[in-house]
């Protein structure tokens, strides 16, 4: 856990930290533009724990609330949808997703879209958040990529097969549940989605994926804790 000393920080959750740290870097030039005095924050919501072992997430929310507090931090700008809907539950700070602010702040010039066609996917904690909805598809427009929907999307979206930690807590039925959702996704085009846990669970399958930030950014290098420890340790 880093959290640094700042009323903003970008908060890019556990799983997106795996990617290279020049594209976190490029998301936050952008947030900049929005809220000049954002850091980058290395932290994980607690997501797993609430699902996994539900008897120590007071004890560890009570942990992350006053880490927050010590910094100072007042706005949290988050990435991952699940980070987003945890977070709000500490009710005292501000939690802003970052896909309407970069939709309104990013610059041509800003964007490096990689080669192919793709296929959206929405994650199920955005199912009912029309703003994030439109802003990654305000995005997907600004980067002039090839990219189409499922027959399932938006409000209706299909799960990837891992709510709520599914896949470690009946693995099978996460699979059976992440098959259905594969099913609409034609073996051409690479999966797009702003939730890398999604995309994860995709790659299990050995689908070829990329996450919005890499859609604009650039293509990561690499995946993996590696990336995760440079990023914190920097």
């Amino acid at each position: 856990m880093k959290i640094p000393a700042t009323e903003a920080v970008f908060w890019p959750g556990c799983a997106l930290m795996n990617l290279d740290g020049e594209i976190l870097d490029k998301t936050l030039d952008v947030l900049r533009r929005a809220d000049p005095e954002i850091q980058l924050a290395c932290g994980c919501c607690g997501q797993p724990t609430v699902y996994l072992f539900p008897e120590k997430m007071e004890k560890r929310r009570a942990k992350l609330v006053k880490q927050l507090r010590k910094q100072g931090v007042k706005r949290i700008y988050t990435a991952c949808p699940n980070c987003t809907l945890q977070l709000r539950e500490l009710e005292e700070f501000e939690i802003i997703p970052v896909w309407p602010v970069l939709a309104s702040h990013i610059r041509p010039e800003d964007i490096t879209v990689p080669g192919g066609s793709f296929i959206w996917h929405d994650p199920c904690p955005t199912r009912n958040a029309p703003e994030q909805q439109k802003a990654a598809r305000d995005l997907l427009k600004v980067s002039g990529c090839d990219c189409t929907e499922p027959t399932h999307t938006g409000c209706k979206t299909n799960c990837c097969g891992n709510f709520h930690m599914l896949a470690a807590i009946d693995p099978e039925k996460s699979r059976k549940i992440r098959l259905k959702r594969m099913a609409e996704f034609p073996e051409d085009r690479t999966i797009v989605s702003n939730c890398e846990g999604c995309l994860g669970a995709f790659r299990s399958e050995r689908r070829e994926t990329l996450h919005l930030l890499e859609l604009l950014f650039g293509k990561s290098k690499s995946r993996g804790w590696g990336n995760r420890i440079k990023t914190t340790i920097k």
